[in-house]
């Protein structure tokens, strides 16, 4: 295998969350097994992980951490450092309906933490705050000493409770945060805990695809100004993107823009707001077409797809 980048291991480990299933037990313990007659042995069913699991290079298992049916992480030791991995929504069907409802998980009215400047995605939060115990307990186990680099990541939907976790962590707890890197990950909180979040972690990188439409939920009011230029705009989604404009969610960190092509580039803020409305109007064009695969294919993680061309640039699949 080819050497690894920081931000391809981090993709991997996000990846490799979704191994993850529901009813999976906290434990240390590698997500590619499943529990049979008292032991731990390989699922077959979980093979299309394995590239990537592999590509993270953990030491030993990592630890599972779940809550519930729904919430999950991924802690584990590697060369590098500690890695905490949040796994994300799964993409939706391929119809109208279902694509709605999938948007509609990730708005949500902004809540305040005594841990967080601002305010944060309140579903967010909430996943956080079931998994919380057991990431710190996973981290101490791994790193008693406390002297081991700490990267924070996670893809969709983990991506946005990876900014929150990694201030909640840092205050609540005082773990030192080395670095953050997420992969289409929604907005985290309004623009106080943006600008509060990018004076506390500089380094921040945010990785975002062509045609992706998730990393711009929910919407910060630029993006809703936008939407009154851009013709045929499904009235649907104007009107849910419109209602969360009062709540002034914003992007944080640098973005990593993935193109067409699956070359990731550098943008920085005033690049990547002049890049916005292009990035709107790409994905109102395949909306309007009813072409429902492009979107979803544009937000997996999974070899095969862009995001894994960006970050890794063939190192893994």
């Amino acid at each position: 295998m080819s050497t690894i980048s920081l931000p391809c291991q981090l993709l991997c480990a996000s990846a490799s969350a979704y191994a993850i299933n529901p009813t999976d037990p906290s434990g240390n313990y590698n997500p590619l097994e499943k529990y049979v007659d008292g032991h731990w042995v390989p699922d077959p069913t979980k093979a299309q992980y394995l590239r990537q699991y592999t590509a993270v290079q953990f030491i030993g298992n990592p630890y599972v951490v779940t809550s519930g049916q729904i919430e999950a992480a991924l802690v584990g030791k590697t060369a590098n450092g500690i890695i905490v991995a949040f796994r994300g929504t799964l993409p939706p069907a391929l119809n109208w309906d279902s694509f709605f409802d999938w948007l509609q998980d990730f708005m949500a009215v902004p809540a305040s933490s005594v841990y967080l400047p601002g305010k944060v995605h309140s579903g967010f939060l909430f996943a956080l705050s079931l998994l919380q115990d057991g990431i710190k307990q996973a981290i101490r186990e791994l790193d008693p000493n406390g002297d081991q680099p700490l990267y924070i990541t996670g893809h969709s939907k983990g991506g946005g409770i990876a900014p929150i976790a990694a201030t909640y962590l840092k205050r609540a707890f005082g773990f030192n945060i080395t670095q953050t890197i997420t992969f289409a990950g929604p907005n985290s909180g309004n623009d106080e805990f943006a600008r509060a979040y990018n004076n506390l972690y500089p380094n921040h990188v945010r990785y975002e695809n062509y045609l992706d439409i998730v990393p711009l939920l929910p919407p910060d009011p630029e993006f809703v100004d936008i939407l009154e230029v851009i013709p045929y705009f499904p009235e649907s989604l104007k009107e849910l993107f419109n209602a969360m404009k009062a709540y002034d969610y914003e992007p944080v960190g640098t973005l990593e823009y993935i193109d067409c092509k699956g070359v990731a580039d550098e943008y920085t803020w005033s690049e990547a707001e002049l890049l916005l409305p292009v990035r709107m109007a790409e994905i109102a064009k395949e909306l309007l077409r009813g072409n429902f695969a492009a979107i979803v294919d544009a937000h997996h993680a999974d070899c095969g797809h862009r995001y894994m061309s960006g970050a890794c640039e063939g190192a893994v699949c």
